[in-house]
């Protein structure tokens, strides 16, 4: 009687290619899981991205609301939120070439100043804390500092060494002196440092709409800066309900 052994060693060898294969094939299904998961939480990021730059932009939205606050008093002024300015014409508050401001530009500052003194602790860091009425702001966006920039057209003055230098810079002057009497010279951002700050830029940057029309030219702005806040209120994407969704979507599919 003849006795054949079974060819044992080559049965092994393809179990051991099938597991092989097997093998491999998992590993792939594992990286290609890994890799929806990593695209899926990338756009996640980027439409917040997307949609915080378009409709939730701190700067913007505070500046609008403190520019609107001004404008329901009765003073003219333009608002320019991506910016951060909120604009004073001033051939409402000054005579035309100089800084000594007109009644009618005291009473203007006077109900800007009201605005401001009812809005503006809501984002200023040593005034926040006994606020209880104020706009929403999830963002928690405060102040750093408020810039009365005062800006003239470019008619040379004739005034010995008195240039529009002197000139933007006397209308800030007088409009700080204005705006500030009261609570808001005592403003403090985190650091402890004054809020409220001048400069002068004469005639080196015109009115962008129109930077030949004389009368924009001659204003004063108030530029606003915010206080770096990191987002730590962010929410981080779940990786164990995408893992629950995509394994939903293959079951169904």
């Amino acid at each position: 009687m003849l006795f054949i052994p079974p060819p044992a060693k080559a049965d092994r060898e393809e179990v051991e290619e099938a597991g092989y294969l097997a093998s491999a094939s998992d590993l792939m299904v594992g990286l290609l899981f890994v890799f929806i998961i990593m695209v899926v939480i990338l756009s996640q990021r980027v439409e917040e991205a997307e949609s915080g730059s378009k409709n939730n932009d701190p700067l913007e939205s505070a500046v609008r609301t403190i520019g609107k606050k001004i404008q329901q008093a009765g003073v003219p002024v333009v608002i320019d939120p991506a910016s951060g300015v909120i604009t004073l014409p001033a051939d409402t508050l000054f005579p035309k070439g100089l800084a000594e401001l007109n009644s009618g530009g005291i009473e203007v500052l006077g109900r800007a100043k009201l605005a401001l003194n009812g809005i503006l602790p809501c984002y200023i860091f040593s005034e926040r804390k006994n606020r209880s009425n104020c706009p929403p702001n999830p963002n928690e966006v405060e102040i750093e500092t408020i810039f009365i920039e005062g800006h003239t057209d470019s008619t040379p003055l004739q005034r010995g060494i008195y240039t529009n230098w002197h000139l933007g810079l006397d209308r800030a002057h007088a409009v700080y002196d204005v705006l500030t009497v009261g609570s808001m010279q005592d403003f403090k951002n985190e650091r402890s440092l004054d809020v409220v700050g001048i400069s002068s830029y004469a005639d080196k940057r015109p009115n962008k709409d129109d930077p030949k029309d004389d009368a924009k030219n001659r204003r004063v702005e108030l530029r606003f800066v915010l206080a770096f806040k990191p987002q730590v209120n962010k929410s981080v994407p779940d990786v164990k309900s995408i893992q629950d969704k995509l394994q939903k979507s293959v079951i169904t599919k």
